[in-house]
């Protein structure tokens, strides 16, 4: 298998077939991108829009792997700064952090052998690095009836079943019982993934890995792969383990589409919602710095009636008691160095209903100076000039 060819392109970029400038993407490619568009309507799918002879895409960043293909789809907070390597290496570093991957793992595989997706290649290798632990510990087992037509008696009868099966082989006997096995549904996920790891990344590092897990994974049955499926898992003593190849696992199975129902072509569509990211990032960050603090994510007051108002990050007092200060995290700064009067809202509501005196908006850091407001006195002289609304800017650090 060659190494991938690779295009990479910015949040909110168009790319198109034709195009001099990506000769590497061609109307097979578009074919497949919009057959896998497909599973979804114009307003729900997130990844991009269709546009004549192209794609537009959204606030989704990460990688597209379509017919030996990679599309890198790299964030962006300024227009004028539009180095790719620098915004991949950002990207990288979010990434890591928030999903806890090693950038720095090197791999066995020859130069000319890699894939040019280091961020799939970050996750798959997280994601085998867990499953050879596992193997490791030894993979958990549970009981679970079976339904077969056997030599030997063995466990209930079915009666109906077995008059139907053995009309002729009277020597059989169909049967339930219960067995002891790996057939967790944990393992089937897992033993999922490993699959279609070959078909996704052109690493060789990777590709033998995942062969050699399969080769001392059971042969299991496999599942049948939603969302619903992965929002009913729960995790108990014995299977805490599992909780972050599970994770990788889902990215990878959820997002996969083989050939025959994307078109000409497999994809995978590893990719994720920016807004939530740098959410996720500014808080994993913060949670290390604030140790003499409590740092909570999503937050829930109710507000009116059955609805609920949410801030990104409180901070608290060292008991977790008290709230000190309430962060919002915005990915976009605003054009003219002021914020939104609908985030000014938002943010004075939780002034008042977590009954603090600061609040934060919170941008990535583009080189611009801080700035802070306070809220004035109404016309009836209640004084809210003791609450603050802060502007600032938070850094990202290249790897």
């Amino acid at each position: 298998m060659n190494p991938l060819k690779t295009i990479k392109v910015f949040e909110y970029q168009t790319l198109k077939a034709f195009d001099p400038k990506y000769e590497d993407f061609t109307d097979k490619h578009l074919e497949a991108l919009e057959a896998f568009h497909g599973i979804s309507d114009e307003e729900t799918f997130p990844y991009y829009s269709l546009i004549h002879h192209g794609v537009r895409f959204r606030n989704h960043v990460g990688v597209i792997c379509v017919g030996g293909l990679t599309i890198e789809v790299l964030p962006k907070t300024d227009d004028n700064d539009t180095d790719e390597d620098r915004w991949q290496s950002r990207l990288l570093h979010m990434l890591s952090r928030v999903y806890k991957l090693d950038v720095r793992t090197p791999t066995d595989a020859p130069q000319d052998c890699q894939s040019n997706s280091p961020i799939l290649d970050l996750f798959i290798n997280k994601f085998l690095n867990e499953v050879d632990q596992l193997l490791n510990r030894g993979l958990v087992r549970c009981y679970h009836k079976e339904d077969k037509n056997l030599k030997s008696l063995k466990g209930k009868l079915l009666i109906g079943k077995h008059v139907t099966a053995n009309y002729i082989h009277q020597e059989r006997f169909y049967v339930r019982y219960t067995t002891y096995d790996q057939e967790h549904v944990l393992n089937r996920i897992l033993y999922q993934a490993l699959r279609i790891i070959p078909r996704v990344t052109s690493n060789l590092s990777l590709r033998g890995r995942a062969s050699s897990s399969l080769f001392n994974f059971p042969e299991l049955h496999e599942i049948s792969i939603n969302e619903e499926l992965f929002k009913h898992i729960e995790f108990d003593r014995k299977t805490e383990d599992y909780r972050e190849a599970i994770k990788i696992a889902q990215l990878l199975l959820l997002h996969y589409r083989p050939k025959n129902k994307s078109g000409n072509y497999d994809i995978l569509a590893l990719m994720f919602d920016m807004n939530k990211l740098w959410e996720e990032y500014v808080y994993v960050i913060l949670k290390k710095q604030f140790t003499k603090y409590v740092v909570r994510a999503q937050s829930r007051h109710s507000f009116w009636e059955n609805k609920i108002i949410q801030p990104d990050i409180v901070i608290y007092d060292q008991f977790g008691k008290k709230p000190l200060l309430i962060i919002d995290t915005k990915w976009k700064c605003p054009t003219d160095n002021k914020p939104s009067d609908a985030d000014l809202k938002q943010m004075f509501v939780y002034h008042l209903y977590w009954h603090v005196s600061d609040t934060v908006l919170l941008y990535p850091d583009t080189g611009r100076q801080p700035f802070s407001g306070q809220f004035q006195k109404t016309k009836n002289q209640i004084d809210f000039s003791g609450l603050k609304c802060h502007m600032m800017y938070f850094p990202i650090i290249d790897i």
